[in-house]
């Protein structure tokens, strides 16, 4: 298909879509709101694990360089100066979805990097306030790097950009596949959620399974590289919910078994305050 024929399919784009699109986008800051509130109600980033800030951050860097870099993009992107201002939003919802995913995580980060000074204490995980900034340093270079490498590819080898932004993709996938398996290590071995929301991951998981299928449907089995991550993120979302139910279900456990014994400690105090022969 030419680029003008492109355009022309572009030109009229499913209002049903964009709708949906744009719910979407408004459902995942929604689905944010929570973590943000938590994090800055205990003014603390215990219990979110450094990997899994250092991969998530890293893993969006590449889904923002794997998005723009393929073909399909820089059509869509091409489109823009021949379609009305509509069509280039309709076509473009894609790259702006991912985008705002990520910087909405993005935010994650700087909070975790704030908070982890404000503490006064190292958490049980061995995680050092010089680490939080290690971690942003980190993040930032690499951005720096993907960025160069992108702008490399497709000002002189703009036939690689599909296989550059398939390698991104692969990387997003590892990363984000691999990113969760930290906190969930971190979440077990603290034996709470300290700063992670679950109602933020209650939120975000029928979020990120709708907006697989989004993605599946707007970019079809050749952008696999797009979605198939979140695939990954919200099988990782059911076990860290799983987790946070196995824990409420052992303090519920718990505190029956505290009642019980505070109860029967009552219980005894009566008895030995009680005479040994009552009196006719």
């Amino acid at each position: 298909m030419s680029g003008l024929e492109e355009c022309r399919h572009l030109e009229k784009p499913s209002k049903v879509q964009f709708a949906g699109s744009c719910f979407l986008m408004v459902w995942l800051f929604v689905c944010y709101i929570p973590q943000y509130a938590r994090i800055v109600r205990r003014q603390s980033a215990e219990g979110l694990s450094t990997l899994y800030i250092l991969l998530g951050s890293l893993s969006g860097v590449c889904a923002i360089g794997n998005i723009l870099v393929l073909p399909s993009s820089a059509v869509d992107m091409g489109c823009c100066r021949v379609n009305s201002y509509f069509a280039c939003i309709g076509s473009l919802l894609g790259l702006m979805q991912v985008i705002f995913g990520i910087a909405c995580f993005w935010v994650i980060l700087f909070l975790y990097v704030y908070y982890s000074e404000e503490e006064g204490e190292d958490e049980k995980s061995g995680r050092r306030r010089s680490t939080a900034w290690m971690v942003l340093a980190v993040v930032g270079g690499f951005a720096l790097a993907v960025l160069s490498l992108s702008v490399m590819v497709l000002r002189q080898t703009p036939g690689m950009a599909q296989t550059y932004a398939d390698m991104l993709g692969i990387a997003m996938t590892c990363l984000a596949s691999v990113q969760w398996l930290p906190q969930v290590y971190t979440t077990w071995h603290l034996g709470h959620l300290g700063s992670l929301s679950v109602v933020a991951l209650c939120l975000q998981t029928p979020f990120t399974w709708t907006f697989s299928i989004n993605m599946m449907m707007r970019y079809g089995v050749e952008g696999w590289s797009v979605w198939v991550v979140y695939v990954f993120v919200g099988i990782m979302e059911w076990t860290l919910i799983g987790t946070a139910v196995l824990f409420h279900i052992r303090d519920r456990g718990r505190g029956r078994i505290s009642s019980r014994l505070s109860t029967g400690s009552g219980l005894g105090s009566v008895e030995e305050r009680r005479p040994l022969l009552s009196h006719a």
